[in-house]
């Protein structure tokens, strides 16, 4: 499970893998920042309450999610469904959306709470909101003037709410069929936080942030959409390139909506000095994004890394 969160950030695999492997890492990350933060003890309850949320969560909707994919499996063995408008129909309902272009899904009705995360960070404004604006610039969107998040990558739903904590909606979205295996999207609402940037306004306000030399939104923004290609940072290739539907407004435009935003060791090692204590977040958290940063600026990590890798592969063969 780690692993996975460590390598490509999804857990994705047999459904019967993935939400017990969900239940597992929610277990893992709020035990691992009890550790790590100091917490008052209504700070713990805040935290450990939230786990429980999370996890009932996660078990309805996996309950749910089996018994959608049997009722498909068995509408397709006896021929009792119907494709129409990008939908699959069966006896039930809509079973599944299957439009093209896009990776089969699964809709989850129904299974959602309301909970609080806790101010971990403990950050004084002016940091706080450098962290919030580059997560607006990239995942982040915007629901009836809240902040919103929808992820398929458990290590975002901490890294986000860090940013974001207090009073949360959180419902399970979707169960993603792909032919690496299924992955679940969950969507979270921040009810204590007014939007205050769109899209646009966000994109430009990271890139004055970087002119200045301030590197901490676009920390957040390539943690949401930075294109994290390890190979490349392994054989020393140093570049932060992150998705934009503007990328002009970033950097130089590569590919489509690509922003090659800054080349060079120094560019990650500016990323990774910019993180203060959300970077003790990110390392416990395993955020495979932030492990592209590591590898790129300590040479000891990197050096303990490749031998692991070679001695997996050892193993497999």
């Amino acid at each position: 499970m780690l692993e996975q969160v460590s390598t490509r950030g999804v857990l994705r695999g047999p459904v019967d893998w993935v939400f017990p492997a969900w239940i597992a890492y929610v277990e893992y990350a709020t035990q691992r920042i009890a550790e790590t933060f100091q917490l008052t003890e209504e700070e713990r309850r805040q935290l450990f309450d939230f786990r429980d949320a999370m996890k009932q969560l996660l078990l309805e909707a996996w309950r749910q999610a089996k018994e959608k994919l049997a009722s498909i499996y068995k509408a397709v063995v006896n021929n009792t469904y119907r494709i129409e408008n990008n939908k699959l129909y069966i006896p039930d309902g809509v079973g599944m959306y299957v439009r093209e272009g896009f990776a089969p899904h699964v809709p989850i009705y129904g299974i959602s709470a309301e909970t609080y995360f806790p101010d971990v960070l403990k950050l004084p404004r002016e940091r706080l909101e450098p962290l919030q604006l580059g997560w607006r610039a990239s995942d982040e969107g915007n629901n009836d003037g809240r902040p919103f998040m929808r992820t398929t990558q458990p290590w975002q739903v901490f890294a986000w709410t860090a940013a974001r904590y207090g009073a949360l909606y959180i419902r399970v979205d979707s169960v993603n069929l792909t032919r690496e295996g299924a992955s679940m999207e969950v969507v979270i609402k921040a009810k204590s936080w007014k939007q205050r940037w769109s899209k646009a306004e966000a994109m430009d306000l990271v890139a004055s942030h970087l002119r200045r030399g301030e590197w901490m939104p676009l920390l957040t923004m390539w943690l949401g959409d930075g294109k994290a290609e390890r190979s490349e940072v392994l054989s020393g290739e140093y570049k932060l390139v992150v998705a934009a539907k503007e990328p002009w407004r970033l950097g130089s435009s590569i590919g489509t909506r690509k922003a090659l935003v800054a080349t060079g060791k120094e560019a990650f090692e500016r990323l990774r000095e910019s993180a203060g204590a959300y970077g003790e977040l990110l390392d416990l958290l395993r955020a495979h994004k932030w492990i592209e940063i590591k590898l790129a600026t300590d040479d000891g990590f990197r050096a303990a890394y490749k031998l692991k890798a070679r001695k997996r592969g050892n193993r497999r063969a």
